[in-house]
């Protein structure tokens, strides 16, 4: 099972990072959409399984705008030209407004607190999250609609530790795992597994954040800076937040189960064997984006 885990892990992991690392910023735009469009569906399907009524379409619609135009309005942090003041704010409200209006339309909806709230859920579980890759991939972006490769940096690396970190709670859980985690939602993860899963996060990020100061990769003033003054992630700060990335990796994936377990399903689909569906694979995934882009944003002088 680990064979076939890493075998399937890799491979995505790797056709993932490059098309981060290589595509412009409209093909990566459409990238995040997909994997967006693709969890989000396969959470609707985890809802539906269990009788509720949840308008699928519309959600993944207003998620694909969303990530649209945070790829268009969203400014880099640190620039001058200014974003367009609350419009996130305006789109969070505006979308609730749609969902509860077509709520209200659905004479089919018997439930409608239920099918309002999982579909406005979907879009705030899935695209919001995943969308602050976006938010990375433009960091120090001469325009709104642009990406950088220092940006892409910091999605690699966020995703490195956050997956390898998965690798190693996995290897240590399997070989020595003997206390449970939180056996009512999550019988096979184990106190041991989350030990292997933080050192191996841990030494990831670290060893990242040091190779990044080095060689120079990532925006300025991040991992290194040009003037010789001190970066924002020292090797403190870069293991404090390779840990807090761990973690809500750890709390993405519990969450994940947890929306399983309601359901009585091992995987959110069947796409990839002996792993499950997207949302399986991007679990953990889902929470690390804003965590490191609020992190950054926070400690920025």
């Amino acid at each position: 099972m680990l064979k076939q885990r890493l075998r399937y892990g890799l491979t995505i992991g790797a056709g993932f990072a490059a098309g981060m690392a290589f595509l412009p910023g409209p093909g990566l735009l459409l990238l995040l959409v997909a994997f967006a469009a693709v969890c989000q569906w396969e959470f609707y399907q985890l809802a539906a399984r269990d009788g509720y009524r949840v308008h699928s379409r519309l959600g993944i619609t207003l998620g694909g705008l969303w990530m649209l135009t945070v790829y268009l309005l969203a400014a880099p942090p640190g620039k001058p030209h200014p974003d367009v003041p609350g419009w996130e704010a305006a789109m969070l409200i505006a979308i609730c407004f749609i969902v509860l209006v077509r709520t209200m339309a659905d004479a089919q909806a018997r439930r409608a607190f239920e099918t309002a709230a999982i579909t406005f859920l979907g879009i705030l579980y899935g695209p919001v999250m995943l969308s602050y890759y976006l938010r990375l991939a433009q960091w120090e972006a001469p325009r709104f609609w642009e990406t950088t490769r220092a940006g892409v940096f910091l999605c690699f690396f966020l995703s490195v530790v956050v997956k390898l970190s998965d690798t190693g709670a996995y290897a240590f859980g399997t070989r020595w795992g003997r206390h449970k985690l939180f056996p009512r939602i999550s019988p096979a993860k184990s106190w041991e597994g989350l030990a292997g899963g933080l050192l191996a996060g841990l030494a990831v990020g670290l060893l990242t954040g040091f190779i990044a100061a080095k060689c120079h990769w990532g925006p300025v003033g991040i991992f290194w800076t040009a003037d010789g003054a001190a970066a924002i992630l020292n090797p403190f700060r870069t293991g404090l937040i390779a840990l807090a990335l761990v973690i809500v990796g750890v709390l993405g994936d519990l969450i994940e189960s947890m929306f399983k377990r309601a359901v009585q399903v091992k995987d959110s689909s069947g796409v990839f064997p002996g792993i499950g569906g997207v949302l399986d694979v991007v679990d953990s995934l889902i929470f690390a984006p804003p965590v490191l882009y609020f992190a950054l944003v926070w400690l920025l002088p």
